[in-house]
């Protein structure tokens, strides 16, 4: 009887430790789908392949786009990266 209630608890613990597991790898792999299909504003005058480029150089998971210039924040600063050409 004793041995019945160690093989069970034993089970309980395992079968919780591969839920959290698991829990956590769709946490994890929902997490890493939303950032891959941010949606972007595609009516602006920054084509996407340009925003994509320059959030890879500038390492960063956001721009702010403006009419005239797109800017990436850098400690508290909007510094601007990109002007338009007016024409």
């Amino acid at each position: 009887m004793r041995n019945g209630k160690k093989t069970a608890r034993w089970f309980l613990y395992a079968a919780l430790c591969v839920g959290t597991a698991g829990v956590s790898l769709m946490g994890y792999h929902q997490v890493k789908q939303v950032r891959s299909e941010k949606t972007l504003d595609l009516t602006t005058w920054v084509p996407k392949e340009r925003i994509v480029r320059l959030m890879q150089f500038h390492g960063t998971d956001g721009l702010k786009v403006t009419q005239d210039e797109v800017f990436i924040l850098r400690g508290s600063r909007w510094v601007p990266v990109l002007k338009r050409r007016s024409g």
